[in-house]
């Protein structure tokens, strides 16, 4: 699938991504989200149980997730894909890392900290078509 190393390497990188997902009346729901690309060419991200995103969220189900710089020069990766797998999400091995990768090492745990109880799910993208623009082709 994805093989050019500049797109893996944006992919790596930490952005904060926009899912979006497709409602029952074919109406968008978009929603930032921290993710984690690995390099079976997937993607993960967490979503408490109850919100909007999870309920919409089953396997097979597609979504496209955006992952863009904030500053110039301007560069994005669109996704497209489809829920492959759903799991419970675990606070050490889910939330502490992806938090970590987002908030450095004390903020993330600080951030983990925060929390009485967690109640999170781990949904995992199948890539299946990748988009760029301003990623150089290697």
């Amino acid at each position: 699938m994805v093989t050019n190393k500049s797109i893996t390497d944006f992919l790596f990188k930490v952005h904060i991504a926009i899912l979006s997902i497709g409602r029952k009346d074919n109406s968008p729901h978009s929603t930032p989200v921290w993710y984690q690309y690995e390099s079976d060419y997937t993607v993960w991200f967490l979503a408490s149980k109850g919100t909007q995103k999870s309920k919409l969220l089953e396997i097979g189900k597609a979504v496209s997730l955006v992952v863009q710089t904030e500053s110039d020069p301007y560069q994005y990766a669109s996704i497209e894909g489809h829920i492959t797998n759903i799991s419970e999400g675990d606070m050490e091995k889910d939330l502490r890392p992806i938090a970590k990768r987002y908030l450095g090492e004390e903020g993330g745990d600080e951030f983990v900290a925060s929390f009485e109880e967690w109640n999170s799910s781990r949904y995992t993208v199948a890539i299946d078509k990748i988009m760029t623009m301003g990623i150089s082709d290697d």
